[in-house]
């Protein structure tokens, strides 16, 4: 059985059996497997239930990994820590069930323009709590970050940590858990700690603390920590000095310098979270009735005159609200991309086709090939080797565009894609001004670099010019999901998409020395492009503002026979050597004449 039967996407998956639990719905995957919505038929409760893709189930290390995040949960009990149900394993794979979180992550509540900075600090104390508890179990984490943060809506908001597939225990008696080599970096890059990211077998719970800074700066200003950073009180008005010192010690590179314990950390930020009390309200007297009622009567008044100032204002502005139509619901980047967006048009650029025996290249931008785009939504300009989405017209309506290159012969087991891109936000005109007065603050302009398939069916890597983290965004059939990488650099950024033999499916950021790996590998499975419905085409999109896309290249390749090896790195393609005229030999040289030897001494004449 081929690696495609058990990870095909282009058709409805059908779960391995599990007894005692219904599957309902995919909610997410990432790099180790997925995690699906479920009942638990014994009590009707739901549940989590995720499963270890059924590849890496053959791997032994993965399969203990995967235990080991059971065993991590097992040993836990507490409000502010995702419990454990059962763990077991089907004919295929393995399978761990957990209590289901209703609610959203860190990452949701951390991009929220509501979230006050009393509200931070206190999600700030319950993810303290729930991780000195397992430091106290003698578990530590060691990938803390807003995406392993949950929020029970059904518990009042209650912040619950998850994702212990990469805790390590300090018992040595649980030692057969450690699963990580000496001086191997494991966890996320921009919450690690220094330690961490050189030997992470012997980073220890300060390497935790260090990941709680990095969470608490994030939470009070909305962004990340990197290289040289301002104080949050000075990054963001209104923050307490007093938490400058706090955030500065969890984020000191040497272990010795932060906080000992996370309960040192709480110490010092619970005078300044605000204070949640149990107790029963008190009954108010007489006086406090009145003093009560009387507000009451104001409020009512108020609310009243208010309305009629709303009512009016929604007069004025309904003519423009009614031209500028309903709002669509919120959409993914990758699913707007590929959306019905009217009718394509064709647009011709420059650049390079090579269809060889093994291998297959498109390059736009320069070359003796025209090369045609089918233009959806936007319009697109074509400026030198670039594709440009110009800012959006006074009139127009549309903030999505679509290029898709028209080269269908594109089959292969190997791929590479990659492109400059560059998101700018839109220039100030009449038009944006007035998108900011009815909608409030424009979003922040995003590019990507795709494989699109049949309808709906994409991978797409997507960089927001405000420096918000890298996205992976998936959809092939019903296996959906997004991978968030590092915070992307503000400017031009070189992105890649590459996908080797076995349909291991990896993104980077950077050339040369600076190429960095962005999140998790995404297992597609050999014959990866029979799930996107079609040969998949390379694709570019624009969301809102201005996006170029400069040096588009896609290169595919056909496997090598099995024994024989071959990398991505062999799609780049080379410059084709010039030959050289070969100067012409000189003819040799003329030998002068042999003399004939003299006449040996006392000899005979003849």
């Amino acid at each position: 059985m081929s690696s495609l039967d058990t990870t095909a996407i282009s058709r409805p998956r059908i779960p391995d059996p599990i007894s005692g639990y219904r599957l309902e719905n995919l909610v997410g995957m990432g790099g180790m497997g997925e995690v699906h919505k479920a009942v638990q038929l014994s009590l009707g409760r739901t549940v989590a239930v995720k499963l270890l893709n059924p590849e890496l189930a053959k791997d032994a290390a993965f399969v203990a990994r995967f235990e080991k995040e059971a065993a991590a949960l097992a040993a836990l009990s507490h409000p502010n820590v995702v419990a454990i149900v059962d763990k077991g394993k089907t004919d295929s794979t393995y399978y761990l069930v957990m209590e289901f979180i209703e609610g959203p992550s860190l990452r949701e509540q951390v991009r929220s323009p509501l979230l006050t900075p009393k509200e931070s600090l206190r999600m700030m104390m319950e993810i303290c709590r729930g991780v000195e508890y397992a430091h106290n179990r003698g578990v530590i984490h060691r990938d803390l970050k807003p995406e392993n943060i949950l929020f029970d809506q059904q518990a009042g908001g209650l912040a619950k940590v998850t994702d212990f597939g990469l805790a390590s225990f300090l018992d040595d008696a649980n030692s057969r858990f450690n699963l990580t080599s000496t001086h191997v970096s494991m966890g996320t890059l921009s919450y690690m700690a220094p330690e961490q990211r050189v030997d992470a077998k012997n980073a220890d719970k300060r390497a935790d603390i260090f990941s709680l800074g990095v969470i608490l700066y994030e939470l009070l200003t909305g962004e990340v920590p990197l290289g040289t950073f301002d104080p949050p009180s000075k990054a963001k008005p209104g923050i307490d000095e007093r938490l400058d010192n706090i955030v500065a010690r969890c984020l000191k590179p040497d272990p010795e310098d932060r906080y000992a314990t996370v309960a040192e950390l709480m110490a010092e930020l619970e005078p300044l979270a605000p204070v949640l009390t149990s107790q029963p309200p008190q009954p108010l007297t007489r006086v406090q009735r009145i003093k009560v009622g009387a507000r009451q009567v104001v409020r009512v008044v108020t609310q009243a005159v208010l309305t009629v100032i709303v009512l009016a204002a929604l007069g004025v502005l309904g003519v423009a609200w009614h031209r500028s139509g309903e709002k669509p619901a919120p959409m993914m980047p990758g699913a707007a991309l590929t959306s019905e967006l009217g009718a394509d048009a064709v647009r011709t650029l420059p650049g390079r086709l090579a269809k060889g025996t093994e291998r297959r290249l498109l390059e736009a931008g320069e070359g003796p090939d025209p090369l045609s785009f089918l233009i959806a939504g936007r319009p697109v300009n074509i400026e030198g080797k670039a594709l440009v989405f110009p800012p959006m017209e006074i009139d127009g309506h549309r903030h999505v565009g679509r290029a898709v290159a028209d080269v269908v012969e594109m089959e292969g087991d190997i791929a590479l894609l990659k492109a400059d891109v560059l998101a700018d936000g839109p220039p100030p005109t009449p038009y944006t001004r007035l998108r900011t007065l009815l909608d409030g603050p424009l979003p922040d302009p995003q590019v990507a670099i795709m494989l699109v398939g049949s309808t709906g069916r994409y991978v797409a890597l997507v960089q927001e010019g405000s420096g918000a983290p890298l996205r992976l965004e998936w959809a092939l059939g019903e296996r959906r999901g997004t991978m968030l990488g590092q915070d992307s650099p503000k400017g031009t950024v070189h992105l890649e998409m590459e996908v080797d033999a076995e349909g291991m499916l990896r993104t980077f950021i950077g050339t040369g020395k600076d190429r960095r790996v962005i999140g998790e590998p995404l297992v597609l499975g050999r014959e990866w492009q029979k799930q996107f419905g079609e040969v998949p085409r390379a694709a570019v999109g624009c969301i809102e503002g201005t996006c170029r896309v400069e040096g588009l290249s896609y290169s595919v390749k056909q496997a090598p026979p099995s024994g024989t090896s071959s990398t991505v790195a062999e799609l780049t393609p080379r410059p084709t050597p010039v030959a050289k005229p070969v100067a012409k030999p000189a003819p040799p040289a003329k030998k002068p004449p042999a003399k004939a030897p003299p006449p040996s001494k006392g000899g005979k004449k003849k």
